[in-house]
């Protein structure tokens, strides 16, 4: 392993550790002074890649350490400096390596005082141990902080990762909301507009009436364009819209009324025979009769359409049959009208059916299990 260049501040502690020992040697005057500061520098200068290689570090400080203790004995000092390296490895390191070089430790500080000192060996030796694995002891204190600190702004970074995501989610969802309700509305309204304008220019003879027919269905023709391109903006081809919708069963009428309105002959055959329809259900085949209905409008030629409401087996079948142009009949297979639908049916657990009816015309079937609560 290449080892970096040390920071100043680690050339520092191995300066300062050497300067100590250097100092208790000219107090106890023992040996050369030349020979002290050489062998100081050797067993310090290790401390300096404490940082890069603490165990390895610790281990050329002891040899140092020892060599010194043999030539000046600079035994409070020597503590120190060994303490110093001790700390080093605890606080970057783990719990399990601190427990190995603290008992490691203990053992070979036991042994050597025993072996070098000529009285107090107890006092001596609890004082050097407390040292020792004291240092050990705030390495790992520092060391679990940091660990903490660390887990914790993690945890704080991966909760606002979370709800980040969660607002990116609701506001997806809002927009997906935007653009069902946007079709299933305003589109609706649109094409009955346009039907109604078309018939209208046929039946109209005064004089300028015709013109301002054509005007109102090439209007609404462009506004129907600029809706669809919008809805696309809004709404990814990758995302689901499970939107609830606002209306129900009893509603239907309603649809009639409007589709007859147009000029189209719309009747409805209902056979729910008193079965409670959950609400989200009733809602979800407001919304697939609502726009299978703008379908046979907009897409068709159709001059008549049936409605067909039944429960059957836990499950409302729906079924929208008209006498138009078949193929056409149900929108573009890729269009928003005939896809959400089918999203609709799914987000409760059903499907949609699209094609061709069995004696011409074409045929929108869903069928919506039932198993989702009943209707309060």
């Amino acid at each position: 392993m290449r080892l970096a260049r040390p920071r100043p501040w680690e050339i520092m502690i191995a300066v300062a550790g050497a300067v100590a020992l250097v100092a208790e040697a000219v107090d106890r005057g023992s040996g050369s002074v030349g020979v002290a500061i050489a062998l100081a520098l050797i067993a310090c200068l290790p401390l300096a890649w404490s940082r890069q290689a603490p165990l390895t570090a610790l281990l050329a400080t002891t040899v140092g350490l020892l060599v010194c203790l043999a030539v000046f004995q600079p035994y409070d000092t020597a503590i120190v400096v060994l303490a110093v390296a001790l700390y080093q490895v605890a606080s970057l390191g783990d719990r399990r390596r601190s427990l190995i070089v603290g008992a490691a430790t203990a053992v070979f500080l036991i042994a050597v005082i025993t072996l070098i000192a000529s009285d107090n060996v107890a006092v001596n030796t609890g004082v050097r141990l407390a040292v020792a694995l004291g240092a050990l002891v705030i390495g790992d204190t520092v060391r679990s902080r940091r660990d903490l600190r660390e887990a914790r702004r993690e945890r704080d970074l991966r909760i606002a990762q979370e709800r980040e995501q969660e607002n990116l989610r609701r506001i997806a969802d809002e927009r997906l909301r935007i653009a069902r309700e946007l079709h299933d509305t305003v589109a609706h309204a649109l094409v009955a507009i346009n039907v109604r304008a078309g018939v209208a220019s046929h039946l109209h003879t005064a004089e300028g009436s015709d013109d301002a027919l054509k005007e109102i269905i090439a209007v609404s023709a462009e506004a129907l364009d600029d809706l669809r391109s919008t809805l696309g903006l809004l709404r990814q081809p990758d995302e689901p819209a499970p939107t609830a919708p606002t209306l129900d069963l009893d509603s239907v009428t309603q649809l009639l009324d409007r589709a007859k309105a147009s000029g189209l002959d719309a009747t409805a055959d209902v056979q729910l025979n008193g079965h409670p329809i959950p609400i989200a259900v009733e809602q979800a085949g407001f919304r697939i009769v609502q726009e299978a209905l703008t379908n046979v409008l907009r897409h068709a030629g159709a001059s008549r359409a049936l409605v067909s409401l039944r429960v059957h087996e836990e499950a409302l079948d729906i079924d929208v049959t008209d006498d138009g142009t078949g193929a056409t009949g149900g929108g573009s297979p890729d269009g928003h009208g005939l896809r959400g639908m089918r999203e609709r049916a799914a987000a409760l657990g059903g499907e949609v059916t699209a094609g061709p009816a069995e004696h011409g015309g074409w045929q929108v079937h869903a069928r919506l299990p039932l198993a989702h609560g009943t209707r309060s």
